[in-house]
C-alpha cells in the first residue's frame, strides 16, 4: 500500500502534522507539507479539459500530482481557518481538477484541527473533495481540538481517532485486494 499524507498547515510542528503522523505510523507512507511547495491557485482557464493536464508549471503539476496518481491512499490534514480548510489545502484541492477520474477508488482520510468552531465544515470540505474524485472515504474523519503548538497532545480522543483511521485504511486496503 502506498500512502501519501498531505499537511495543509503552514506552521512547523503543527498540531495537524502531529495527528497525520500518528495515522502515518499505522500505515506507512510519505508525508508532505504543502507550505514547502510552490502551488499557484487554479486560474480556471479550463485548458486542462482539452489537453488532459494542468498548464501551470509549478510544484503541484511537477511533483504533487504525479504522487497523487501513483498512491493508493491520500490522507489530507488541515487546520481550521475561518470555518474551513486552510488556503494551502484549498489551493491544493482546486488544482486537482485536471486529474478528474484518476483518483477514483483510492482511499481518502481527513484530519482537521481547530478550536471548536468550523471543524465540521473543514471535514466536510475534505470529504467532499474525496467524493468529487469518486474516492473511498475511510471514515467520517478525525477532529482535533487545539490551537497552541503541542496542545493536541492533550486531546486523547483525537489521538485515538487518528490511530483508528490508520487501522480503517489498512482494513479498506485489504478489502480492495
Amino acid at each position: 500500500m502506498k500512502a501519501l499524507y498531505i499537511s495543509g498547515s503552514p506552521r512547523k510542528n503543527s498540531n495537524t502534522d502531529y495527528l497525520l503522523k500518528i495515522t502515518q505510523s499505522i500505515t506507512g507512507g510519505e508525508f508532505i507539507k504543502l507550505s514547502d511547495y510552490k502551488i499557484e491557485p487554479c486560474k480556471s482557464c479550463r485548458v486542462c479539459q482539452k489537453i488532459g493536464k494542468c498548464v501551470i508549471d509549478d510544484d503541484m503539476s511537477n511533483f504533487i500530482i504525479p504522487k497523487l496518481i501513483e498512491v493508493d491512499v491520500i490522507v489530507i490534514g488541515s487546520p481550521v481557518y475561518f470555518n474551513n480548510v486552510s488556503a494551502q489545502t484549498k489551493a491544493f484541492m482546486d488544482r486537482t481538477w485536471c486529474i478528474r477520474g484518476k483518483l477514483r477508488n483510492k482511499i481518502g482520510g481527513a484530519i482537521v484541527v481547530g478550536r471548536r468552531y468550523g471543524i465540521e465544515s473543514a471535514i466536510t470540505a475534505i470529504n467532499s473533495f474525496f467524493l468529487k474524485h469518486e474516492m473511498i472515504v475511510a471514515n467520517r474523519g478525525v477532529c482535533g481540538i487545539a490551537f497552541d503548538e503541542g496542545e493536541i497532545k492533550k486531546d486523547t480522543e483525537a489521538i485515538d481517532s487518528a490511530r483508528k483511521l490508520g487501522e480503517r485504511i489498512k482494513e479498506l486496503e485489504k478489502m480492495k485486494g
